[in-house]
């Protein structure tokens, strides 16, 4: 009869290098090292993608303001006391010297701080004690109008006579202390404001709306819109 405890006691194995729990933990080892990889592979398809985006928008940017640029008016504003024909006219008068159509905005006009509505407020605060309306004088609509490069527009032509002789050398001598600002836009609805006669067009948003509008026409006109 054998002794039991002659039989050796089995014991358990150790898990093969082929087993699932082995590969298992041989990939979670070395994962890592494979994501670092496969992010090192991607890495040039990455910032080449982005180089392409940012030569696309710089070009496209080029192209915008090649366009804007093209088109772009360029408004100033000035005086005179004659013409070209010898007419001695005092003009208030606004020059698009850019190279696209400008859609003239608001203007406002300030004499010693002092807002003017019309070309009649203006000879009334500046240039007589009278009452002017007898006084002959020309105006042109200023707001909501093209024009176009090189163009001059007047919006207020006075001329000199033996009737306003007067008036005019009052108003030849006033006009230096006018403040005058004008709002435009080009057909891309890019805004300026101008203001005097020696200063740089200065890029808004758009055009201001809490200004004292100067109208050429105070009875039938506001802001370039016929009242009913």
């Amino acid at each position: 009869m054998s002794d039991p405890s002659d039989h050796d006691t089995p014991t358990p194995s150790a898990p093969s290098a082929s087993s699932p729990s082995a590969v298992g933990s041989h990939l979670l080892r070395y994962l890592p090292f494979i994501t670092i990889a496969h992010f090192l592979i991607g890495l040039p398809a990455l910032i080449a993608s982005l180089a392409l985006a940012y030569f696309a928008f710089v070009q496209a940017d080029a192209t915008q303001k090649m366009q804007t640029g093209g088109v772009m008016p360029f408004v100033t504003f000035g005086t005179s006391n004659g013409d070209e024909q010898g007419n001695q006219d005092i003009a208030l008068s606004l020059t698009n010297n850019g190279v696209g159509p400008a859609i003239l905005g608001p203007i406002e006009i300030r004499y010693e701080g002092k807002p003017i509505a019309t070309p009649l407020d203006l000879l009334e605060k500046c240039c007589t004690d009278r009452e002017p309306r007898g006084l002959r004088f020309s105006t042109s609509p200023s707001t909501g109008i093209a024009v176009r490069p090189g163009e001059t527009v007047e919006f207020i032509s006075f001329p000199r006579t033996p009737t306003t002789e007067t008036v005019w050398q009052a108003l030849n001598k006033e006009r230096w202390k006018l403040k005058v600002r004008a709002c435009y836009c080009s057909i891309y609805n890019d805004c300026w404001v101008t203001e005097g006669m020696q200063g740089l067009p200065r890029p808004v948003n758009k055009c201001p709306a809490d200004w004292t509008l100067y109208r050429e026409n105070a009875g039938n006109r506001i802001a370039g819109v016929d009242e009913q």
